[in-house]
Parts: structure tokens; C-alpha cells; sequence
């Protein structure tokens, strides 16, 4: 297990260094900067464009003058930079020909062309002007301030179409609304009316950590007000897209070390899933691989250990029972003909008493040696089945024939049911009746009850009795080899413990099963079940 978990460690580092070095580079280049530089471009958009319009109309050598003057009103430093096209890479000097703002999100830069000599640049600071809220202000305090200054050279009833006229410069909305239209708590509207710039959040800016979805400030004393925004649309996808690389990114390659671990494990268990499998069927000689750098493999060592003492255990038991009744054989006909000749030999009527009840012993024991070695016959191996359809009704009655003849003192009977053609080995499954039988005449008092049924894709066949039943505590383990229900199930009787696991085998033999409940009799009810497809 050790050596499992060091190795899990090792490429937990192997994997977080592949990551820092070789991952992480290609995310920030081929993600993230692309992602910051649009957003950059995306904030600066329509305030960036209407500035280099104004610079343009101005002398050069007065533009900074101007940008100085004007600074204050803008949430971000505001300069000047000669146009040197060897500074650019040919796409950047592209989009700034064509008058296309350019981001540079390693610098923290905006640039957009004034003239063939000459550059706006607008710097990102790192603060936030104490007068404002939030940094969506700060981004849109220059836009108000120059769409204030644009809109005062118009009459006021041509301003919503000089609004028109600009929104195409910006990549978010731009509209004008009347302060009578806008629907906001009373402390943000006596906020517009002081001419106060207010911004307003929403889910999806809360979602992605933007301050702001939209942005409102009242046009000097009039009842326009600009709105800009809503931003979030355009910012959600670009940050979801962004945060959903990022995650993947360490998600996927951080869960291959713990695949690449766990997969031996994975293998382990199908191995032991497997022999499992094989050692429920009495494949005992079925073992474990053990899996290279696999943390189940002590797991799998103590598998195969238990496995080696189950089979031996069972082959010792099954070499035990096959040589102990074949040995009894012996003894017993020796007993038997030793009783022959006293039988011969004695006229005393005590004497020959004795001799009924040794006999009947012998009867005994001959019937558990004989259901030792059918038992340990039937547990060696399965044998091939010769299935042939019967109809019960008949079959049954056959049965019962020789057990009523025997039994004149029982009631055999049998509860007639419409014509069923069951599918099963007609040997076999005599012998398993006819030890039910035997069982409900030695335990049961004087009625004994079979019937039967056809069930959705099998069958069921009962025996009953009126004798004392079955416990609930002993109906799982009286199918047991040598079990016995002391209360119940004793010597007297003449059982030999071994009747019922036999019949046990031969239902598992036709994938069914046996089973034992209350009877409506008063005593026990066991049940065959087994299924039409084999």
C-alpha cells in the first residue's frame, strides 16, 4: 500500500509540473491574453474612438496639452506615442491602419490611431478613483464625459439621434431613456437627479465578478439619461469560456495521475470480481492475479490464502465423507450377516427383540451411508441433465403410487390442477420429490399435501404437511448439509441430515431453488421453483 501511495505521489508532481511548464504557458497565450485583450478592447470601445475623432481636430503639438486637461474625467491614464510600425507585428499594424483598437493585456495598453505619426494610448491604472464606486464606473466615467461634451453642440430634441448615430462606435448598447422611464429604488433615482453616475448589478455580473451590468448618468440638468450596458452578455461568455478551459485544464490533468492509480486497483477488482464469481460455482482451484503497482494486491494475497484453505478444506471433507462410507460398507455387511445367523440360531423372544432393534439401526445406518455417498457423488460434480418435458399432474401421481401403498395410515394426496408440461430431468427430480416426501411422512402427523403451478417463465411444485413446521430461525439452514433442528429434526425421526441438501443440489442443478414455509396445514410447506430456461 506504500508503495501505492508514493507512487500515486510521484505522478501527482509529474503531473502538476507537466503542467506548470508546458500547459499553463499554452493556456495564458492561447486563452487567457486573448480573453483580457478583448475585454480590453471591449470596455475601451466608442470612448476610445470618439477621443481620437477630437484629437484628430486639434494640432498635434496641443494634444497632450488637451489630454491633460481632460485627464481628470477619465477612470484611466490618457498619453501620446509616436506611430512606429516596426513596434507592431503586422495583424496588430493591420487593425491599427484600419483604425481598430488594439489591446496589449501584458502591458495593460489600448492603442487606436490618431495619424499616420501618432497614437492614443490609454493605460490602465491599478486603482480606483476615490470619488467612485466601483471599477465599471471608472471605465465608463470618460465615455459620459465625452458623450456629454458630443451631445451639447446639438439642440436637446437631436439628441437621442446623435445617441443613434454613436452607439455603432461601442461594442455594448448606448441609448437614452427619460428619467420618468426608468424603474430603479428611490435612493439610485435621487442619485441620477444629482447627476451622480449609477451602476446597476445583475446575476450574470455577479456571476462573472463584474462590478456592473449597467451604468446610468443624467445629462446635466435635463431628464435624459444615458444608459450604457447591459456588459455582462459579452464579458459571461468570453469569462465562462475562459474559466471552463482553465478548469478542464487542471480537471483533466490532474484526474490521469489518480486514473493512471487507480486503474490497477480497477483491474484487481475485476480479478477478484471474477474469481469470486468462479469460486461461488465450486471452481475452488480459481486464484487472484496480483496487478503490478495495484494497492489491492495484499487484498488479492489474502483472497488466494483464503481460497487455498477453502479448497482444501472442502476436498479433505469430500475425501472424509467418500472414505468413511465406503468403509462402513464393510463393517455394516459383516453386522447384517453376523445378525442373519443369530436370527438362526435364538428362540429367545427378548433375544430376538434385540435383534429387530439392531436390525433397525443397521437400516439406519446402511440409508446415511447411502445418502453420504449420493451427496458426495452430487457435490464431486454436476452431471449433464437429460431434460424432457412431463406433464406434472401424471408424473406426480406415478409418484405418489408406492409412497400411499407404503403409508396406509398417511394421506397422501395430491391437489389436481389444469394439464402443466414442465421442463426438467425426470430422475433427478424423483429423487428430490420422493425426499420431500419421506421428509413430510417422518415429520409430518397423518395428512401430507402436494400440488403445483405454472408461474411466469417457470414453475413451482409444494409438499406440505401437518406436522410441527420449520422455525423461522432454520429455514435458510436446513438445506444444509447435516443440519438439524434439534426441536424437530432428530435420530427418532430416522433422518439423516442429507435429504434436503441433495434436493438442494438437484434444484441448483436446473437453476432453481428450494425453499421451506409455514403450510396451511399447521406444518411446513417446502417449495420447488425453477425457471424455463436453463
Amino acid at each position: 500500500m506504500k508503495k501505492s501511495l508514493l507512487f500515486l505521489l510521484i505522478i501527482i508532481i509529474s503531473s502538476v509540473v507537466s503542467i506548470q511548464l508546458f500547459i499553463i504557458p499554452q493556456f495564458e497565450n492561447k486563452v487567457r491574453h486573448p480573453t483580457e485583450k478583448w475585454a480590453l478592447e471591449f470596455l475601451t470601445s466608442g470612448s476610445t474612438d470618439l477621443l481620437a475623432d477630437q484629437l484628430k481636430g486639434i494640432p498635434k503639438n496641443d494634444r497632450l496639452t488637451y489630454l491633460n486637461n481632460i485627464q481628470a474625467n477619465f477612470g484611466f491614464a490618457l498619453s501620446l506615442q509616436a506611430y512606429n510600425q516596426s513596434d507592431f507585428s503586422s495583424e496588430q499594424n493591420t487593425l491599427l491602419t484600419e483604425n481598430k483598437i488594439l489591446g496589449d493585456p501584458f502591458a495593460d495598453l489600448v492603442y487606436r490611431k490618431i495619424d499616420d505619426s501618432q497614437l492614443l494610448v490609454i493605460v490602465k491604472p491599478n486603482s480606483v478613483p476615490k470619488h467612485l464606486v466601483n471599477e465599471a464606473q471608472r471605465w465608463m466615467m470618460g465615455t459620459f464625459y465625452l458623450l456629454n461634451n458630443r451631445l451639447i453642440q446639438y439642440p436637446k430634441k437631436e439628441w437621442p439621434q446623435v445617441i443613434d448615430s454613436l452607439s455603432h462606435e461601442f461594442a455594448y448598447p448606448v441609448i437614452m431613456k427619460t428619467l420618468s422611464e426608468l424603474n430603479y429604488t428611490s435612493q439610485q433615482m435621487a442619485e441620477l437627479e444629482q447627476g451622480v453616475m449609477v451602476s446597476i448589478s445583475s446575476n450574470d455580473s455577479d456571476f462573472i465578478g463584474y462590478p456592473a451590468d449597467i451604468v446610468m448618468q443624467r445629462i446635466g440638468n435635463s431628464d435624459q439619461v444615458i444608459v450604457l450596458g447591459p456588459f455582462s452578455p459579452e464579458l459571461k461568455s468570453k469569462v465562462v469560456y475562459m474559466l471552463s478551459v482553465f478548469y478542464f485544464i487542471f480537471g483533466f490533468f490532474l484526474l490521469i495521475p489518480i486514473i493512471i492509480w487507480l486503474i490497477p486497483g480497477w483491474r484487481s477488482m475485476r480479478s477478484l470480481n471474477k474469481v469470486a464469481a468462479l469460486l461461488g460455482q465450486g471452481k475452488f482451484e480459481t486464484r487472484a492475479k496480483l496487478i503490478r503497482f495495484s494497492h489491492l494486491n495484499n487484498l488479492s494475497k489474502t483472497f488466494n490464502i483464503m481460497a487455498e484453505k477453502i479448497q482444501r478444506l472442502i476436498s479433505s471433507h469430500k475425501n472424509l465423507v467418500n472414505a468413511v462410507s465406503h468403509e462402513l460398507r464393510t463393517p455394516i455387511a459383516r453386522i447384517e450377516f453376523n445378525l442373519e445367523l443369530l436370527r438362526g440360531s435364538t428362540t429367545n423372544d427378548y433375544q430376538v427383540g434385540q435383534l429387530d432393534r439392531i436390525e433397525i439401526s443397521l437400516n439406519e445406518l446402511n440409508l446415511l451411508v447411502s445418502e453420504m455417498l449420493t451427496h458426495a457423488r452430487f457435490d464431486r460434480e454436476a452431471p449433464t441433465l437429460a431434460l424432457e418435458t412431463v406433464e406434472l399432474n401424471q408424473w406426480i401421481k406415478q409418484e405418489l403410487i408406492v409412497w400411499q401403498e407404503a403409508n396406509p395410515k398417511k394421506t397422501i394426496t395430491l391437489l389436481e390442477n389444469a394439464e402443466c408440461e414442465a421442463l426438467f430431468d425426470k430422475f433427478y427430480m424423483s429423487r428430490a420429490l420422493s425426499n420431500l416426501i419421506r421428509n413430510a411422512i417422518a415429520y409430518g402427523r397423518d395428512v401430507i399435501q402436494i400440488s403445483y403451478q405454472k408461474v411466469g417463465k417457470g414453475w413451482l411444485l409444494y409438499v406440505e404437511d401437518d406436522g410441527d413446521g420449520v422455525a423461522n430461525s432454520a429455514r435458510r439452514k436446513i438445506f444444509e448439509a447435516f443440519y438439524r433442528e434439534d426441536e424437530s429434526r432428530n435420530l427418532q425421526t430416522g433422518g439423516t441430515g442429507l435429504g434436503l441438501a441433495i434436493v438442494k443440489q438437484i434444484l441448483d442443478w436446473h437453476g432453481g431453488e428450494a425453499s421451506v414455509d409455514e403450510s396451511s396445514l399447521g406444518g411446513a410447506r417446502f417449495i420447488f421453483h425453477w425457471p424455463t430456461n436453463m
